[in-house]
């Protein structure tokens, strides 16, 4: 390696020897000039910047941008805020301004465009088979993973459909073409043919529409079905494989381009299937649920709540779905085998490249393993030719590509988790493992990776997670190697046991697992949790100026250590800036927590002193399955769901007051309340629940400054006109927070 590197090194002086000789000769001042215009690889961040940038306003032009976007948005303009001091810094700083400034005006305009058209593309096309029972022709893209809903064991896959057929009397004989993508549960008690990847289905049952309202605190899913094209769900969809007999009755003829793509699909899948079976012959247990976890993703229902909380709290849920750690393992793994085999660093390589991509459609094309897939890529490509490898750069092109194909992938907590830690394993690994030099070397590496991998997205990972895992150093440190290295093994002994079964390779991954499963809950379950709820924007925006600054100390003034351990401190003190601003407030609180079978506020007094939830449902729907939702939201508030009173209303029985406090109050106004002449001017701080439409004008004609919440999710909305913007229709938009 290191005659290869002087090899290299030689190879470079030369050519750069021969531009010199070829040109002009070079003036001092000239290489002085040439030092401080924007490179390659800052040109790629200010192209990244401006997507970004574009994309967002795109898509706040029609659906609300949250707090998560707010985060990214500011980042993107750090990055050409970077590359606008970078330009002031040239000899000829206004002509490098000036192009800078037309070329993101340009790049974010076309982004702009582009976000655009592609919600216009998807919002033209209606999906008029939604709610209509019939059989539905399609092939299976998303392999099943089975998944517990309401106590029953289900299939989830998605399909790509083609056609239908309506159980409907007018359309008895009719065959239908139809676009889109649907989820489908079928349970497993009656599925009788094994569903399988890139195969045709008939799946019998009745699309629902997707439930996509946004909310704080919570995964955003409306980029990713649009990203995919999905138009709904199937509950309780009974599958069959698609006879030819079918696929005639259908009218149904696929292109050469949608054959390749079904072949590749069925061969990705019976590759799944055999890993999956290989794993299952010699593990049992939670061991071989992690063991195909780790090795191919998925799988988290089987794995169980209490295992993926233990994952959480610990901050290595990120392992159980394929990541760059798995392309680097898989890749260093083949290049190891093929240097022992005596094969040229150049075949390995290639190999390598193969066997990534490969895996890469194994288990499927998720942000996290496109990113590292390129990366690999670009990698061995640098050093095949003998160029220089630059990760940062290689990373922006990775996310540039991305988002180019496809502009909803910036909404995505998969896209932004993946590429935010791996940025910042970039900036900040190098560095904090040079300054740290008295720490041992076992300790040292996976702290620093542990550390510069959370510090860009911290502010992410609390509105996501709403807290912060103190025992996620401790796991970096002793669970997180275990894995990797029961990663590897798992590769290894999955491909030996096609042609030799080495049964004491399974057992040392079945103790490595059990090792590692018994640590991570006894760390995760350790109460070193630090509950903090979303990181208040104006406070998130402070953190990442001092972590700017942070890196500028870092990187470029050694001897100012001073400096480094204050922007530390000021960082830590944003999040207990932030902490004190949700907890301490002078007004009443109340968020409708958008639920799909019921209308949910969340109503938090004064300074946290309490909180309430008040479920607007009928008696007989079962709040039970949305209780996770409920407490994610009022944890994100930063609110303990143990002390939270639960209180059950109708707002279309009697009038009533549900909330009070002080001169402040919840009432649901279906008419009059008690007194014959009531009048609503003597309640000028109140907000009013109603599920009639004409009360609901009547309110907002007296009382335009009062809010009107219309809860009534299943009633007609024909004759409701919210023209005041006080006026919100509950269980159809996303609803802002009212103040009392």
């Amino acid at each position: 390696m290191t005659a290869y590197l002087r090899k290299l090194k030689t190879k470079l002086q030369f050519n750069n020897q021969n531009y010199n000789h070829e040109g002009a000769v070079l003036h001092t001042n000239t290489i002085h000039q040439t030092k401080v215009v924007l490179t390659h690889s800052q040109w790629a961040h200010v192209i990244l910047g401006s997507i970004i940038i574009g994309t967002i306003l795109g898509y706040g032009n029609y659906f609300p941008v949250l707090n998560q976007m707010h985060y990214i948005f500011a980042i993107g303009i750090a990055i050409i805020g970077v590359g606008v001091f970078k330009a002031l810094q040239s000899a000829n700083w206004w002509s490098s301004l000036g192009k800078l400034i037309v070329f993101v005006s340009l790049l974010i305009g076309l982004s702009y465009y582009q976000t655009n058209l592609r919600i216009i593309h998807f919002n033209s096309y209606t999906s008029y088979y939604l709610h209509q029972e019939g059989e539905y022709l399609g092939t299976v893209v998303i392999a099943p993973e089975r998944v517990n809903l309401n106590g029953h064991e289900y299939y989830k896959y998605t399909i790509e459909i083609h056609s239908l057929h309506p159980y409907k009397d007018t359309a008895k004989n009719d065959y239908i073409n139809a676009k889109g993508r649907l989820q489908i549960y079928s349970k497993a008690s009656t599925t009788k043919h094994p569903i399988r990847l890139g195969e045709y289905a008939v799946v019998e049952g009745t699309p629902k529409s997707l439930f996509l309202i946004e909310e704080e605190g919570r995964i955003n899913l409306r980029g990713r079905y649009m990203s995919s094209n999905t138009r709904g769900r199937i509950y309780d969809g009974v599958y069959r494989v698609a006879s030819h007999k079918d696929l005639q009755a259908f009218h149904f003829k696929e292109t050469y381009s949608e054959e390749l793509y079904r072949k590749l699909l069925f061969i990705c899948g019976l590759i799944r299937e055999s890993i999956d079976k290989t794993i299952s012959n010699y593990l049992e247990g939670p061991q071989h649920v992690l063991a195909q976890s780790l090795a191919l993703g998925g799988h988290y229902s089987e794995l169980g709540e209490d295992t993926m909380k233990d994952f959480s709290y610990t901050g290595l849920i990120h392992i159980l779905s394929i990541s760059g750690s798995h392309i680097a393992l898989l890749l260093a793994l083949v290049y190891g085998l093929g240097r022992l085999i005596k094969l040229r660093k150049r075949t390995s390589l290639i190999m390598g490249i193969l066997v990534a991509c490969m895996y890469c459609g194994v288990v499927g094309g998720d942000a996290p393993v496109v990113r590292a897939t390129i990366m690999s890529i670009l990698m061995c490509m640098a050093y095949i030719k003998g160029r220089l490898y630059q990760a940062k750069q290689a990373l922006c092109i990775c996310a540039i590509l991305c988002l180019v194909y496809d502009p909803f992938s910036i909404f995505d907590v998969s896209f932004q988790l993946s590429f935010g830690a791996t940025y910042g394993l970039l900036i900040w690994g190098k560095v904090l493992y040079e300054r740290i030099q008295w720490l041992p070397k076992w300790i040292k590496t996976p702290l620093v990776l542990c550390v510069s991998a959370q510090l860009l997205i911290l502010p992410l990972q609390l509105y996501y997670f709403h807290y912060i895992s103190i025992a996620s150093l401790l796991a970096a440190c002793i669970v997180a190697p275990l894995l990797d290295l029961s990663i590897v093994l798992i590769f290894i002994s999955t491909v030996i046991s096609y042609v030799l079964p080495i049964s004491f390779l399974w057992s040392l991954i079945d103790v490595l697992l059990r090792i590692s499963l018994y640590l991570n809950h006894v760390l995760g379950r350790s109460g070193s949790l630090l509950w903090l709820g979303m990181m208040n924007p104006y406070c998130a925006y402070l953190y990442l100026v001092l972590l700017g600054l942070f890196t500028y100390f870092l990187t470029h003034r050694k001897r100012y250590t001073v400096y480094i351990v204050l922007c530390l401190v000021f960082m830590v003190t944003t999040f207990g800036t932030s902490y004190y601003v949700t907890q301490y407030h002078k007004n009443a609180l109340v968020h409708y927590i958008p639920m799909k079978q019921c209308n949910v506020l969340l109503c938090i007094e004064p300074n946290h002193e309490g909180a309430y939830v008040l479920i607007d449902a009928p008696d007989h729907i079962k709040t039970t399955p949305n209780e996770r939702l409920i407490n994610q939201a009022i944890r994100a508030y930063g609110v303990n769901p143990k002390v939270v009173k639960v209180d059950y209303f109708h707002s279309n029985g009697s009038a009533k007051t549900i909330y009070k406090n002080s001169m402040k109050e919840i009432d649901v106004y279906n008419g009059q309340r008690g007194e014959k002449n009531l009048k609503l001017n003597d309640k000028t701080n109140t907000s009013f629940i109603t599920s009639r439409s004409s009360i609901m004008n009547e309110i907002g004609r007296i009382l335009p400054d009062n809010t009107v919440l219309f809860s009534s999710p299943h009633g007609a909305l024909r004759d409701v006109d919210p023209s005041s913007e006080h006026m919100y229709i509950m269980g159809y938009s996303y609803i802002k927070d009212i103040y009392l």
